[in-house]
C-alpha cells in the first residue's frame, strides 16, 4: 500500500533530515511560518507551504541546509566594533548569512530558488522586511556575530552540550543564539532563543562579567519592577529578570557603542527605554534630578563625550588622567560607577563603598589602582583622582580655562592637583589619604577626631543629601549634583562677604565638622572671633580647605592649612605675605589685610 505525506509532513521529514542532531520544527504557530495560515504580519497571500521559504528538496542554493531563499549580494556590511573587545569581527559568514537573507531588508521575502517571488503581506513595496527584525547592512549596532571568540575571563565558550553552540568552525553565529524553528523556548521574549533568558541566563553562557554574580550586582539581583512602562523591552518585569537587557539591546540598539539602549549616561536615566535613574520609580532615588542643579558634574552637559570603556593611564587613544587641556571634559556614569558591579555595601574611609565597586581609581603616587577587597573598590579619592589630580583638563586649572565656576582663590602656593594638595607628606592637609598632622583641633565634633579620615563626599555632593548641613536631606548621596557653588553638600559664602555675615547657615559646610562655638570662643586662635563675625573674613581666606603641595610649603608658615587667598590678603609694605607658626598655638603673620598692615601681629 502507497503512503502518502501531506506538504507539512514532508516538511518536517526534510527539516528533521537536513537539521540532523539539531532539534526539529516543534511548532507551525511561529512567525518563521510565513506561509497563508502564519500567525505573524509577514504571510504569503496564497501558499499554504512552511518549510518553502527556506528549504528545498531539490536544487537548493548552494548553501546548507538546502537554502531556497535569494541570499543577499553585493551587500557592504558594517560590523560591530569595541575598543575593549579582543576578538575581531568580520563580514558574515556560514549560517548567519542565511538569516540576513531576510534580516537585513536588501532582498524581497519570498524570492525564492525553486518558485520565483511569492507574494507577500506585510513587507514594503519591494516586498523587504520592515519593522524592528529588519537589522539592515549597519550590524555595528548589534550583538556581534560571524566571529570566533577570545576566551578570558569575562569571556567563555559555551559547555559541551548547552544550547548555545558555536558553529563547526568554532565562530559564533546567530544560530548561537536563535533557534529559527522554535519561537517560544522563553516564553516571555518570544525571540526564537535557544534557551530561555530570564535574568539573562543565556548571555551568562559566554558572558561572566566580573562582580556581576559575585557582589552580587545590584543591576544583578534588584527585584524593582522595570517594565516596559519604564523602558523595558524583553516582556520580563523586574531589573533582576531583565538582566543585561535592562541596559543592553542586542539588535538595532540606539547607542551601537556595546549595544546600549541609548548614549552613554542616557543609558541610565534619560534614554527612550532607559529610564532606571531617572524619574520613572524603578530605582529608588532620582539621580537624573540632581543633574539639573545649577552646580554639577558635566554628565548630562555633553552627550556624547568622550568616555570610553578603554580609559586608562597607559591607553594610546584613550587616555586618563587628560593629556590636553583642550580635551572634553566628562565625568560619565562609567567613571565612578561600574554597572555590573555596583551594589549596597557600606566600607569606611577612605575604602570606597560598593556603590563604587570595580571601578579603577590614581592613586596618591599618580598611577592606576585597580579594585581589590570586600567591597572589590579603591578608596574613594582615588577616583575623584582620574579627573581631579593630574588631568591637564581639570576644574580650576588656568590651562582648561578656569571653569566650571570661577573665581576661585589666587593661593599663595596655587595649586589645583588633589592628589599633591591631600599627600600626607604635606605640612598640612584635610585628612583624605591620612589622619591629620595635627594633635590638637578643639573644635572638632563628635565622631570627629584628629585620628579621623573623611571622604571628599563628606564636602562635596548633594545638598539635599544624607551628608547635608545643617540637618540631612533624604536625596541621593554622591557628587552628582548640588544648589551650592562647587558642588558643595553645604552652605558656605566665600565671596559674597557683605550680604553674608558669618552665621550657622552661612557656615554650615565648616561647622559640619567644627564647633562654632569653639572657634568663635578663641580656643586655638584668639582673634577668630574679630575675623571671622567682626571682619567679615571667611574661614578660606587664610585657610585652604585641600591643603598645601609639600613642593610648594613648608610646616613653618603653612602649618593648619595657612594658605592666603591673594584676592583679599597681600602683601605687606616690604613685599612680605606669609605666616610663621611659632609652636603651641603661637605664631605671626607678615601681610596687609581688611585694611590693616601686620608687620608682624603676632599672637
Amino acid at each position: 500500500m502507497r503512503r502518502s505525506f501531506g506538504p507539512l509532513a514532508i516538511c518536517a521529514l526534510l527539516v528533521s533530515t537536513v537539521l540532523a542532531g539539531q532539534v526539529p520544527i516543534t511548532s507551525v504557530t511561529n512567525k518563521h511560518n510565513l506561509s497563508l495560515s502564519g500567525p505573524g504580519p509577514v504571510r504569503a497571500t496564497l501558499v499554504n507551504e512552511i518549510c518553502v521559504f527556506c528549504h528545498t528538496p531539490h536544487n537548493a542554493n548552494p548553501a546548507t541546509p538546502l537554502w531556497n531563499q535569494a541570499l543577499s549580494s553585493g551587500v557592504t556590511y558594517t560590523a560591530y566594533s569595541s575598543s575593549t573587545m579582543a576578538a575581531s569581527v568580520g563580514l558574515p559568514t556560514g549560517s548567519s548569512k542565511l538569516c540576513l537573507s531576510c534580516h537585513d531588508g536588501t532582498v524581497a521575502i519570498g524570492n525564492t530558488v525553486t518558485r520565483g517571488q511569492i507574494a507577500m503581506t506585510g513587507v514594503d513595496a519591494q516586498g523587504k522586511l520592515t519593522g524592528h527584525s529588519m537589522l539592515g547592512p549597519n550590524l555595528a549596532d548589534d550583538h556581534p556575530f560571524s566571529f570566533a571568540p577570545v576566551t578570558g575571563p569575562q569571556i567563555v565558550a559555551p559547555p559541551a552540550g548547552d544550547a548555545v553552540r558555536l558553529d563547526a568552525n568554532g565562530m559564533l553565529q546567530c544560530r548561537s543564539c536563535h533557534d529559527p524553528h522554535r519561537q517560544e523556548v522563553d516564553p516571555v521574549v518570544k525571540k526564537f532563543l535557544v534557551k530561555n533568558n530570564s535574568a539573562s541566563a543565556l548571555c551568562l553562557t559566554c558572558h561572566q562579567k566580573t562582580y556581576w554574580l559575585t557582589n552580587p550586582s545590584s543591576h544583578q539581583s534588584s527585584t524593582r519592577a522595570y517594565t516596559a512602562v519604564q523602558g523595558a523591552h524583553t516582556g520580563y518585569a523586574t531589573v533582576a529578570t531583565n538582566g543585561c537587557e535592562s541596559c543592553h539591546k542586542p539588535h538595532t540598539a540606539p547607542a551601537s557603542t556595546r549595544v546600549l539602549k541609548a548614549v552613554e549616561e542616557a543609558t541610565c536615566g534619560t534614554g527612550a527605554g532607559a529610564q532606571c535613574h531617572g524619574a520613572s520609580g524603578v530605582a529608588l532615588k532620582n539621580i537624573v534630578a540632581e543633574f539639573n542643579k545649577l552646580y554639577r558634574h558635566p554628565t548630562y552637559d555633553t552627550t556624547p563625550s568622550a568616555h570610553d570603556a578603554a580609559e586608562s593611564p597607559s591607553s594610546a587613544s584613550y587616555r586618563l588622567p587628560e593629556v590636553l587641556s583642550t580635551a572634553a571634559r566628562h565625568a560619565e556614569c562609567a567613571d565612578c560607577h561600574n554597572p555590573h558591579a555596583s551594589y549596597a555595601a557600606t566600607a569606611t574611609a577612605p575604602k570606597g563603598s560598593g556603590k563604587l565597586s570595580g571601578v579603577w581609581g590614581i592613586d596618591s603616587n599618580g598611577s592606576r589602582v585597580d579594585p581589590s577587597g570586600v567591597p572589590p573598590s579603591v578608596r574613594e579619592y582615588e577616583i575623584c583622582y582620574k579627573c581631579h589630580a593630574d588631568s591637564a583638563n581639570k576644574p580650576q586649572s588656568p590651562l582648561a580655562g578656569g571653569g566650571p565656576y570661577p573665581p576661585y582663590p589666587n593661593r599663595v602656593a596655587l595649586q589645583f592637583n588633589k592628589r599633591l594638595q591631600f599627600d600626607p607628606a604635606n605640612p598640612s592637609y584635610h585628612p583624605i589619604e591620612a589622619a591629620g598632622k595635627s594633635t590638637d583641633v578643639p573644635s572638632l565634633k563628635a565622631p570627629w577626631t584628629t585620628s579621623s579620615i573623611i571622604y571628599c563626599g563628606d564636602c562635596h555632593g548633594n545638598d539635599t543629601g544624607p551628608r547635608a548641613a545643617p540637618t540631612p536631606g533624604t536625596g541621593p548621596d554622591g557628587v552628582h549634583g548640588s544648589n551650592i557653588k562647587h558642588l558643595l553638600v553645604a552652605r558656605y559664602d566665600m565671596d559674597n562677604l557683605e550680604n553674608d555675615p558669618e552665621s550657622a547657615a552661612v557656615y554650615a559646610l565648616c561647622y559640619k565638622c567644627h564647633d562654632r562655638t569653639s572657634i568663635l570662643g578663641n580656643v586655638t586662635f584668639k582673634l577668630h572671633d574679630i575675623h571671622v563675625v567682626g571682619g567679615a573674613v571667611p574661614c578660606d581666606q587664610c585657610h585652604d580647605p585641600h591643603g598645601i603641595s609639600a613642593s610648594q610649603g613648608n610646616s613653618t608658615n603653612n602649618s593648619r592649612l595657612i594658605n592666603f587667598d591673594k584676592r583679599w590678603v597681600t602683601p605687606d609694605p616690604q613685599g612680605r605675605l606669609y605666616f610663621q607658626d611659632l609652636g603651641y598655638r603661637t605664631g605671626r603673620c607678615y601681610l596687609t589685610c581688611h585694611g590693616k598692615v601686620h608687620s608682624p601681629f603676632s599672637y
